[in-house]
């Protein structure tokens, strides 16, 4: 016999499946609610730890000009509203403090300073702008990392170390400033060409000092690009403005004040490196800056004229190399971060020795641009890994 459903006793039964369905949608909803809310804590959370600062770099001058902030970290967002690749410092005195070169028209980039208290300059874009003011106030935090500072005593040697190094180092760099001297003044141009390459490689590997001098690296070693008539700005200067003469120019005789100036600010840099007292963080910090300084302008095509950006990146490599070699004994329970250093250290000498023949490095119009790329890439990476030092040794 045929049996009839019964359709008062399925209706309950579809009723509870609507409300099963509804107790779901309602659960998965309530799951996006707590996600989003937990989210967005985590990120309040975030940006109350890293304070983010604004700033746009125009033609003439930053804004705002005047910025008051707490001691700790802030990250400065650098906003480029120029038409000219520019660069921004923190500076204490005449000492770099912080930087962030090689800024693209249009392009924010982002600088992480951890600051002590007081009060800094900052570079606006191009060095015949006005600069701008920085005022880091104490704090609590401030005051309690300055106390509980680590000991210095596994430092003295490294430091002590480094300053043989640089001793040695400023003193082969004020020699081949004079040869450079010499030759321009010979108006030998074959000697010169030389020497110039031997000087500006001298002054790489003290690199990591000598950008602590904000006036003399910006009358040693700045590029065209960061004045505003270009090379023909009367306070475009040092090597890179004998690099024009000598490459683009073809002429000796306007180089002459030129060279003896230059000669005159190598040694003013070298009695400062004499007189230069480091502390512990410094020595990975500056060598990390380096880095990605150079690593930022193998970003950037080069000038028509330019000759030794190749040389410049494996002489850079060498000075910080020297850093990474006294610290070395010190990274022993950082296995992984002592790897990972080497291997940088090892992959940009890999892509650097094939380029090097008996005369030395091409000049930079016979690199291609992917092998720049990619040497760039990894001095940017190695650069970050030495910023990881200094917390892995308690600094």
């Amino acid at each position: 016999m045929n049996q009839r459903s019964n359709p008062a006793a399925a209706a309950p039964s579809m009723r509870g499946l609507r409300l099963a369905l509804l107790f779901a949608v309602l659960f998965v909803l309530a799951g996006f609610v707590l996600f989003y809310i937990g989210t967005r804590h985590a990120q309040l959370n975030r940006a109350s730890e890293d304070r983010v600062v604004s700033v746009e770099v125009g033609a003439h001058a930053c804004t705002p000009e005047n910025l008051t902030v707490p001691a700790g970290k802030t990250v400065f967002r650098i906003q480029n509203t120029s038409d000219r690749a520019v660069e921004w410092e923190i500076l204490d005195g005449v000492m770099v403090v912080e930087e962030r070169e090689n800024i693209v028209p249009g392009f924010t980039q982002t600088l992480t300073a951890n600051l002590a208290p007081g009060d800094y300059a900052i570079t606006c874009g191009l060095l015949s702008n006005p600069r701008g003011r920085l005022h880091v106030t104490p704090t609590e935090a401030s005051q309690a990392s300055m106390a509980a500072a680590p000991s210095l005593a596994d430092f003295v040697g490294p430091l002590s170390e480094y300053r043989v190094y640089l001793g040695t180092q400023s003193a082969a760099l004020a020699q081949a400033a004079r040869k450079l001297a010499d030759a321009i003044e010979a108006a030998d141009s074959t000697q010169a060409r030389a020497a110039y390459l031997a000087a500006h490689q001298a002054y790489a590997r003290v690199g990591p000092v000598a950008g602590l001098f904000a006036d003399l690296d910006h009358r040693l070693d700045a590029s065209a690009a960061y004045f505003d008539q270009r090379e023909s700005d009367p306070a475009f200067s040092g090597f890179r403005r004998i690099e024009y003469g000598l490459y683009a120019q073809g002429q000796l005789q306007s180089l002459v004040p030129v060279a003896r100036a230059l000669v005159a600010d190598v040694d003013t840099l070298s009695g400062r490196i004499d007189e230069l007292s480091l502390k512990p963080a410094q020595l990975a910090t500056l060598g990390a800056r380096r880095l990605e300084q150079m690593a930022s302008a193998l970003d950037v095509k080069p000038e028509p004229y330019a000759q030794d950006g190749v040389a410049q990146a494996a002489a850079t490599l060498d000075g910080v190399h020297e850093i990474y070699r006294l610290l070395q004994p010190l990274l022993k329970n950082q296995a992984a971060l002592e790897k990972s250093v080497a291997d940088g250290f090892a992959a940009a000498a890999g892509t650097l020795q094939p380029l090097r023949d008996a005369s030395g490095y091409p000049d930079d119009a016979r690199v291609a641009p992917a092998v720049r790329a990619t040497l760039a890439k990894q001095l940017h990476a190695l650069s970050a890994d030495l910023g990881r030092i200094n917390p892995a040794l308690g600094l």
